[in-house]
């Protein structure tokens, strides 16, 4: 679409000044950020006759993205049956895309064309109408099934002209007339001899045009969830199994020395806010930032809410005191329970939310607290144990053919995927004990008391399991290293290709090291590991780097076994993370510095603040912060791992399945003569 330069102009807000307006979020995308414009310049820069050719990232609060997101919303609104008298609006893109004014020409007064990429099914939109049948496909359809999407390019039509034709979008309904074929005269136009003759010249010169063959069709498709997911700087995951912080703990003593300070839950959904740091209007100087929210489920009761990313910690991050470990097996039902367990839902553990869940006043007490937190702790009991590989597919490479590959992994309560950085269980010792595999030394003594780390590049079936049900995953082994934090650096192409049968382990063994064969072709038809990745290296903890511990040529191969988890590189702020180390190295005189509660970082902060009251509360504390640092590699693994032992495919079916058995299971113990709610899994 061609654009005036007045577009540009920044209106200082990222929506219409119009009243009475309604913003729109995108619940999914299909974007991808590297189907961002390539091979083009990002820079203006001039020639010697003062001719630019780049691309320019449009913001939110240039009058440009306010128009196109304005226009769309207002369609999406008339599409979907939204009330009217309100002016509609779309906060932001989809996820993975990106608005560019393409300036190219001689300065001061070069063209502009506005362009929207990101999208997988096509390079670029043109034009709102190109993008409008392509917003609703968004906004409606969450199989995200390019069949159900009527634009230009999910149907494969040649002309925009034909979509708004059938889509009823406003705009061109018949070609321009530079556009129309000459062959056909217009009714009442006399077919001369000289017109004739042109007809057959052209009818001969389309016959003697050689015929476009098509190309074949990659046999893999990166999954829109997975780019989603590793292209943005959410830390937590649909479906994920993660603690909520609660703004107040819950005591569950009387001498209120048992707290419950998180609550388990399940992540349903996310929405991106983006909000441009403070500026005065018409300043240009300033970042758009994107904010995380997500819809949570909290276990055993039920309830559904929305919370910001800084109240949630992954699974991992957080293992309840022994005491309150000791109060769940001692707990016993404060009213008669069902087989439902329905009473459990009268409790709310985040009471700021009762308005909004319109709880009651008086419909729980805290006695409803701790038979609620039982259930929900046996939950996440019977939930952490399960992993299973997903997302299939076999590779036409001759050394992996019949071979099954997996694009991701559910690991306990984590879904992990091919690109993905995980933490590793064993140590370097208990990797390599005879120092056999040709590993790096460590770059400093306590190189050795962090997690090495292992960048997936494949998962795949142990062609030597009888059962076929040991999986094996690969890739780049790092450590972290002292040094100045450097950059997020692009993912370098793997070394093997696909998984050969030089690259699969026996089944008993858990830890091999292997070099890459130099005639696997490498090639986007294989599979995922063997293309150029959109995807950054994640940046390493201050003060730290990635070194990569094997030479090039080399990769590891490890049993599943060996993932402790995904890493975190903010599950912690820098601050807070040196006040922590620094507590956890004894340091004399650490502040604890302002803390907010109902945060992860508040929750940091309030440990640090009480390991200075005594050693035994240091020691506890110690524990606590020790599982946090953990989550960013700074401690091994092993201390801070998933552990599944049960192989269970649908994680939808795997959370009713663990909620269910939860709720036998503790039926069961509190109607015996016993009572009590002991779970093996419960032991810490």
């Amino acid at each position: 679409m061609v654009a005036g330069a007045g577009m540009f102009s920044d209106t200082g807000q990222i929506g219409p000044k119009e009243p009475n307006t309604q913003m729109l979020e995108w619940p999914r995308t299909d974007g991808d950020a590297s189907r961002r414009p390539t091979n083009v310049s990002f820079t203006k820069n001039e020639d010697g006759e003062r001719n630019v050719n780049y691309y320019r990232l449009v913001r939110d609060t240039e009058e440009a993205s306010v128009a196109w997101r304005k226009e769309i919303g207002t369609y999406l609104a008339e599409e979907l049956g939204y009330p009217q008298g309100k002016v509609y609006w779309m906060k932001g893109w989809p996820e993975g895309y990106g608005f560019y004014d393409h300036q190219k020409g001689q300065l001061p007064n070069p063209r502009h064309d506005l362009y929207l990429c990101g999208s997988v099914v096509t390079a670029r939109f043109r034009s709102k109408n190109e993008f409008k049948p392509h917003a609703k496909w968004l906004m409606t359809d969450p199989t995200l099934n390019t069949q159900n999407c009527g634009c230009k390019y999910c149907t494969k039509t040649k002309s925009q002209v034909e979509v708004n034709q059938t889509q009823g979008l406003r705009g061109l309904q018949r070609p321009p007339e530079h556009h129309l074929r000459g062959t056909n005269p217009t009714p009442g136009e006399t077919m001369t001899h000289a017109r004739r003759r042109v007809v057959r010249e052209q009818s001969k010169s389309k016959q003697d045009k050689p015929k476009a063959t098509s190309k074949p069709e990659p046999t893999l498709t990166a999954l829109p969830e997975r780019l989603r997911d590793l292209n943005s700087s959410r830390a937590f995951r649909t479906y994920e199994l993660v603690w909520v912080t609660l703004v107040t703990p819950i005591p569950v003593t009387g001498d209120g020395l048992v707290e419950i300070e998180f609550w388990p839950a399940i992540i349903l959904a996310y929405s991106t806010k983006n909000e441009p740091t403070p500026h005065k209007p018409g300043e240009t100087d300033y970042e758009v930032v994107a904010h995380f929210t997500f819809n949570i489920r909290l276990l055993g009761v039920n309830h559904q809410v929305t919370v910001t990313g800084d109240r949630l910690l992954p699974q991992l991050g957080y293992i309840p005191h022994q005491s309150l470990l000791d109060a769940v097996k001692e707990c016993q039902p404060s009213r008669p329970i069902n087989p439902d367990f329905s009473e459990c839902t009268r409790f709310n553990p985040l009471p700021e939310f009762d308005n909004v869940l319109e709880l009651p006043s008086g419909s729980y007490t805290p006695l409803d607290a701790l038979p609620a937190f039982t259930l929900a702790l046996h939950i996440v009991a019977c939930l952490t144990p399960v992993w299973c590989a997903t997302n299939s597919y076999s590779s036409d490479d001759r050394h992996v053919r019949g071979d099954e590959l997996f694009q991701g992994l559910w690991w306990g309560s984590e879904r992990i995927w091919l690109d993905d950085v995980v933490r590793l269980r064993p140590s370097r010792e208990d990797l390599d004990p005879e120092n056999t595999m040709g590993l790096l030394p460590p770059s400093s003594p306590d190189a050795v008391d962090r997690a090495l780390f292992l960048r997936l590049t494949y998962i795949v079936v142990d062609r030597d399991d009888p059962d076929g049900m040991n999986i094996c995953v690969g890739g780049d082994l790092y450590e972290l290293a002292r040094g100045e934090t450097r950059p997020p650096q692009p993912l370098p192409r793997s070394i093997f290709g696909p998984p050969t049968g030089l690259l699969i382990p026996p089944s008993d063994a858990v830890y091999t090291f292997v070099e890459s064969n130099p005639s696997s072709p490498l090639g986007a038809t294989v599979g995922p590991s063997l293309a150029e990745s959109s995807v950054a290296m994640p940046s390493p903890p201050p003060g730290f780097t990635f070194r990569r511990l094997l030479a090039t040529g080399n990769e590891m191969v490890l049993d599943v076994g060996a993932i402790a988890g995904r890493y975190y590189p903010e599950a912690l702020q820098a601050e807070t993370l040196d006040r922590v180390m620094r507590t956890l190295n004894q340091e004399r005189g650490v502040k604890a510095g302002e803390t907010i509660s109902g945060t992860v970082e508040g929750y940091a902060r309030e440990k640090i603040r009480r390991s200075r009251s005594s050693p035994e509360a240091f020691e506890t504390a110690k524990d606590a912060l020790i599982q946090l640092a953990g989550l960013m590699g700074l401690f091994v693994g092993e201390g801070n791992a998933m552990q599944p032992e049960q192989w269970s495919k649908g994680r939808l079916q795997t959370i009713r399945g663990a909620e269910a058995n939860a709720r036998n299971v503790l039926l069961e113990q509190w109607r015996s003569p016993d009572g009590g709610s002991d779970v093996e899994m419960l032991d810490a």
